[in-house]
């Protein structure tokens, strides 16, 4: 739904630029206008430049210009709305809709949201219980520090009370249900605290409201992890975990993860030699590698070394490939066998890593021998087969310029194995042929 634009420029008058802006830049002020380095770019003399009056900033070295609502955007990973609704919250305004939303859902999500806030906090306080020692002792011997802890609100569901903490804060039960904090029995239907005796990660939004839960048991309990259901707040397939965290060290330049679990990203994140978000518990969607794009040009998935984490890397190459734009990309890299990034953190450090990174594969290598491996190129139907294949993957790519590309690139290979063949004749063909495999260097994020 639009918002009329006469709000939108009521906003930027109201919010000055420079207090905006302060958030992220040092800013030091030279008669009508601030002056700092510039947060797009790195550099060593300030020639990013913030006019109040005017309401924009521009930096004099690498050309970027915009405003209020185009800084938000770009430095948080917002979309339009998102960043309109932020500028408005720091004016203390509520954003106008030209199509009113349903009211009574407008309410329950509000409520839901006060409500997921009010968990997290109780969630915090139950670490420094009693009760909450042993989830403490379990996230002090995964090697989480206090910042990380911290940083990531990290919490502890005790085995009941919650439900009563939350009334006593003149909260409905019907608006808890909502929320998805408590359930009703399918036996009585007496309600109950839906996470108990669990490790608690709190899941937030671009915002960093705190949207659902994601809870790991700490006995013998099943299911070991248990995610908050969708609801008014929530919706899986549309949010990345560690995504308020990641924008703090994509700041410092540090290269983006994909990984898989809640304490892979807490680890990747504490390394300080990458940042990292997570799917919840499922393959990438379509808006999740939109999200990724606005937080990184080429993020770097992460797989396991194993069959599985084979089969995964082939998926996420199919789900990848039609939505590539120029300039938007991905690699690839498989971890060894047996490991997660927790797991390699622990025994090699951030120096293991790195080497991880630094060998991860393009799109376009990692889709030529992911799909050569499924054949015996040293037959000629099974390279026609192979051909045939990764041509089919390459017109799936919805971007003409990008798919010609792809193309060219796919082509030339199918040439140079044809070479090779001819080359070697039919007898020497003994084993799989295949292109030298090019890898990026360290560092090339």
């Amino acid at each position: 739904m639009a918002v009329p634009p006469e709000f939108i420029e009521d906003l930027r008058q109201r919010v000055p630029l420079s207090d905006i802006v302060g958030k992220r830049v040092k800013l030091t002020r030279k008669g009508n206008r601030f002056t700092g380095l510039c947060p797009f770019h790195s550099e060593k003399t300030p020639s990013f430049s913030v006019v109040d009056d005017q309401g924009f900033y521009h930096c004099f070295g690498c050309g970027v210009h915009g405003d209020a609502i185009s800084f938000l955007r770009e430095t948080d990973g917002l979309d339009f709305m998102e960043a309109v609704e932020r500028l408005a919250s720091m004016a203390g305004l509520t954003v106008p809709r030209s199509a009113p939303e349903d009211p009574q859902r407008t309410r329950q999500r509000k409520a839901a949201l006060d409500i997921l806030e009010e968990t997290a906090r109780y969630f915090q306080a139950g670490l420094k219980r009693d009760d909450g020692r042993v989830a403490a002792r379990y996230l002090h011997g995964r090697g989480l520090d206090a910042g990380a802890v911290g940083s990531y609100r990290l919490g502890y569901a005790p085995r009941g009370g919650l439900r009563a903490a939350l009334a006593a804060r003149g909260f409905t039960d019907e608006d808890m249900l909502a929320a998805g904090v408590v359930r009703r029995s399918d036996r009585d239907g007496e309600l109950f605290d839906y996470f108990r005796d669990r490790v608690m990660f709190p899941i937030e939004d671009k915002q960093g409201r705190v949207i659902a839960f994601g809870a790991r048991a700490l006995g013998d309990a099943q299911p070991k992890y248990l995610n908050s259901g969708e609801g008014p707040t929530f919706s899986k397939k549309s949010v990345l975990y560690g995504w308020v965290q990641a924008r703090e060290g994509l700041r410092r330049k540090l290269p983006l993860l994909v990984a898989e679990g809640y304490m892979d990203v807490i680890a990747i994140q504490q390394s300080g030699v990458a940042t990292a978000v997570a799917p919840l518990g499922t393959a990438l969607t379509e808006e999740q590698i939109t999200h990724l794009w606005k937080l990184h040009d080429e993020p770097v998935l992460c797989f396991d070394g194993d069959a599985a984490g084979q089969r995964a890397q082939k998926r996420a190459l199919e789900r990848l490939l039609p939505l590539l734009q120029p300039g938007k990309s991905a690699r690839l890299a498989m971890l060894p066998e047996g490991k997660d990034p927790d797991d390699l953190l622990q025994k090699e450090g951030g120096d293991g890593l790195l080497k991880v990174i630094s060998t991860a594969s393009s799109l376009i290598d990692s889709l030529w021998t992911s799909f050569a491996a499924e054949h015996d190129l040293r037959q000629p139907e099974q390279r026609a087969e192979f051909w045939q294949a990764v041509r089919g993957q390459v017109r799936q790519i919805g971007h003409n310029q990008v798919r010609t590309a792809f193309a060219d690139e796919i082509e030339a290979r199918i040439a140079a194995m044809r070479s090779a063949g001819r080359g070697q004749g039919r007898a020497g063909m003994t084993g799989p042929l295949r292109p030298r495999v090019r890898r990026p260097a360290a560092g090339a994020i």
